[in-house]
């Protein structure tokens, strides 16, 4: 099975685009722009009236309908091309299965895609699929996005679409920090849509309200042998920190619109620890809370150990908030695609992300977006899978988006 899409999306996991650590002027690693450079070329293929890139290597490019010539119905269409640092995006080898059967999926002598564990994959019965090693992530994240947005321009009639069409493809949304790589004086559209889902089941017009927390501790380091009633261990002190943050509260024990706190790195030894968090809750007011609870932990160990100074401090930062404020205030966004479910007779269903993307951003910095499905599943991990059926159907989705 070789259509478009497929070639397009094969070709765009070939560059590992894994993001790393945010820098000032320039796209985290070199590779985005090397696929940037790629998919440039591709665009010019269809003749767009602005392309342009940036420092960042975030590509933006328009093309005009003759039905909206002055781009006042404008639409945007968003993917980035970076990919988790969660797992390898390192010497990626998909692999196509042609009508999935519902049987467990070998990926490699360790590692199976079994339905029992991933109920998911009975969504894609008959379907094609692309499937990793078992020793990579997959790509599909937001390369399936990008995918679909190309097969989008593929079918795009500048004749008959009654939207012209603007497309951002950024860079680091895995690190949080692409749409301040946007040169928003830039963009035409007074609205846009982020490509970047899983099941396109789901219409997506909420995420998570998402914080950033660093925990610093300042610990004492006294030789071991004489250490009694003068060390303070700040690995032990960051330990305790972390296990009075409620244990139901985390990721792993919480589901649906419940929120959490999530340990994403702990580095240091006796004199100096820090544990790096994320923060998460639809509800504002929730997410404010779990701040204050930390805030409160914090304050009683330094009252225990009355040392004087804080030996722990925290860092709090917001990321971005809940899309759902900027979308109710633009309700024509969510319903025009809900408009294109029903012409082509789709089930939907509304889905509040447990997570963020582009738009989240964007929404609160003049540009509301929803987000739509890709059919990319278990992303960030060896698990991952793109069904290729579901992605072709999201092409219809939008070229309906487009005419109407």
């Amino acid at each position: 099975m070789k259509n478009n899409f497929v070639c397009n999306f094969l070709k765009y996991v070939s560059f590992d685009t894994t993001a790393g650590e945010p820098q000032e002027n320039k796209a985290s690693c070199e590779n985005q722009y090397v696929l940037g450079h790629y998919l440039v070329e591709q665009l010019k293929k269809y003749n767009p009236d602005i392309l342009e890139t940036n420092k960042f290597g975030t590509i933006h490019a328009v093309f005009k309908s003759k039905q909206d010539s002055d781009l006042k119905n404008s639409i945007c269409l968003l993917a980035h091309m970076d990919t988790s640092p969660s797992c390898s995006g390192f010497n990626i080898k998909p692999r196509i299965i042609e009508k999935y059967d519902g049987k467990v999926i070998k990926l490699n002598d360790a590692t199976s895609l079994n339905p029992n564990e991933f109920p998911s994959l009975n969504r894609c019965l008959g379907h094609s699929l692309i499937v990793t090693d078992g020793t990579t992530l997959l790509g599909g994240d937001d390369k399936a996005g990008i995918a679909i947005i190309m097969d989008l321009l593929t079918n795009f009639d500048r004749n008959t679409f009654k939207h012209s069409l603007e497309i951002l493809f950024t860079t680091d949304e895995e690190i949080g920090v692409d749409a301040f790589h946007v040169d928003l004086d830039k963009l035409v559209s007074k609205y846009g849509y982020t490509i970047d889902g899983g099941d396109i089941l789901y219409i997506s017009n909420e995420n998570f309200n998402a914080y950033s927390m660093v925990v610093t501790v300042k610990g004492i380091s006294i030789h071991p042998g004489s250490a009694k009633d003068k060390m303070i261990n700040a690995i032990n002190v960051a330990m305790d920190f972390h296990n009075k943050l409620p244990k139901d509260q985390r990721p792993e024990h919480t589901e649906h619109k419940q929120g959490f706190y999530h340990l994403l790195d702990i580095k240091g030894n006796e004199e100096l620890t820090t544990l790096t968090y994320i923060i998460r809750d639809f509800d504002l007011k929730e997410l404010h809370k779990k701040i204050d609870y930390a805030k409160q932990i914090a304050q009683n160990i330094n009252k225990t150990y009355n040392k004087g100074y804080d030996i722990v401090e925290l860092s709090i930062e917001e990321t971005y908030l809940n899309m759902k404020e900027a979308l109710d205030k633009n309700p024509h966004i969510v319903q025009n695609v809900i408009n294109s479910y029903k012409r082509l007779n789709l089930e939907y269903k509304m889905e509040a992300i447990r997570g963020g993307t582009t738009g989240a951003h964007l929404s609160f910095m003049g540009l509301p977006c929803a987000n739509l499905g890709t059919g990319d599943y278990n992303c960030h991990g060896r698990y991952e899978f793109v069904d290729v059926d579901q992605a072709l159907k999201m092409v219809e989705v939008l070229i309906d988006l487009f005419n109407n």
